[in-house]
């Protein structure tokens, strides 16, 4: 059946925030499935073009004094919430489906209970993610931020979608009842299709290019990959490039230009990226909190080896159960030993790429497009009536 599906989603026009561009991702696919979609975002009215002809219920940027500078750098503006607009888009949707845990989600799920639509809420944002970046720390803190997601959000909805067993995991300990489905958030067909020197192929100009992509925040510590990357026996010859954009950004440029590093920091376009991917020799990724890790499934599926951080609040730990394909959480010396014992093993480095591309498949969007559209069909045939088991 086709349905009408309300996305909410605050910083839809930001390209570089992971959040929106697996919600585009999506969206896209769904149109295609013959599915409608409106978007309800900080925006302009009308048809958005950011990758799809989404209708957009279109809210002002909310302004949070004191905060204003590291939301904007963050690529993660909150939009502020106009119940007369909600409640419209609302009516003409069949489900709606929140992806923020941020005032408009709030909102547009309190409007759609009182209206009888029925709700899909998915887990992105780990409380670390919020307490890393504005300096705060404490257990007590981060349970009272699950308890207040919980209250606010994971117990309003009909089903609630977590991107990985781990993330679904930390729902349930932090006492979520409602339904819970795994549904990753895929790699899209463009990265199992682009073809790729191998990896223990030399560049043509005798470099080695190590990649790391992801938000320049602290709870992604690229810091310990420029340390790293300082201390290798290879460090002369490796070209490293820190794909993304965030708060952090100036602030790794001074250290690699205080560690003698030559190194591109800073967001780059999507196409330049699959050409960073198909060029690279090594793929790293330092973050100590993950939800599931878009970038190294990405990197797999392009069959580049992978090291990760083993952070325990990381699903890459328990997905990359391999001790070679780990290294200590912020940690550069251990990560400099990594990198070199694979920079050293050329043949295993080639042999590793095949495996990861083998396993990236069992992540193709494709697949989690299909279980969406599955838990859509369900949510919407039986609202509030799920079973609450998992």
């Amino acid at each position: 059946m086709s349905l009408r599906i309300a996305m909410v989603i605050d910083p839809w026009l930001e390209p570089y925030n992971g959040t929106t561009v697996s919600t585009r991702r999506f969206v896209a696919a769904l149109e295609a499935a013959g599915h409608r979609v409106e978007v309800l975002a900080i925006g302009k009215g009308g048809h958005c073009a950011a990758q799809t002809a989404s209708a957009i219920t279109a809210f002002e940027q909310l302004s949070v004094p004191g905060f204003n500078r590291l939301i904007n750098s963050m690529r993660a503006p909150l939009a502020k919430p106009d119940r007369a607009r909600i409640r419209a888009a609302v009516a003409r949707c069949d489900l709606v489906h929140v992806q923020f845990p941020f005032l408009l989600g709030y909102a547009t799920m309190v409007e759609a209970r009182r209206m009888g639509v029925p709700v899909v809420c998915s887990f992105h944002v780990q409380p670390e993610n919020i307490m890393l970046n504005v300096g705060l720390r404490g257990e007590t803190l981060r349970r009272l931020i699950y308890r207040l997601f919980v209250w606010a959000f994971y117990s309003r909805a009909d089903l609630v979608i977590a991107p990985t067993p781990f993330a679904a995991d930390l729902l349930l300990q932090h006492g979520v009842t409602r339904p819970i489905r795994v549904i990753s958030n895929g790699v899209p067909a463009a990265f199992f299709a682009r073809p790729r020197a191998p990896a223990a192929a030399p560049a043509p100009d005798g470099r080695i290019r190590i990649l790391s992509v992801g938000r320049l925040a602290k709870e992604k510590s690229q810091e310990t990959l420029l340390r790293a990357v300082a201390a290798s026996a290879h460090r002369g010859a490796i070209d490293l490039t820190l794909a993304g954009a965030g708060p952090r950004e100036d602030e790794l440029k001074q250290l690699a230009a205080r560690l003698g590093l030559e190194v591109h920091i800073g967001p780059i376009t999507d196409a330049a990226l699959l050409d960073h991917y198909a060029g690279a020799a090594l793929f790293v990724h330092c973050g100590a909190v993950e939800l599931e890790g878009m970038s190294v499934l990405e990197a797999m599926a392009m069959g580049l080896p992978i090291l990760v951080s083993d952070s325990p609040d990381s699903a890459l730990a328990r997905l990359i159960p391999d001790a070679e394909r780990r290294f200590h959480a912020q940690d550069p010396a251990d990560l400099a030993a990594k990198i070199d014992g694979w920079l050293d093993r050329p043949a295993e480095l080639a042999a590793e790429g095949e495996s990861n591309w083998a396993f990236a498949e069992g992540f193709a969007h494709a697949r989690s497009v299909a279980a969406l559209i599955e838990a859509y069909e369900t949510v919407a045939a039986a609202p509030g009536r799920l079973s609450a088991a998992r």
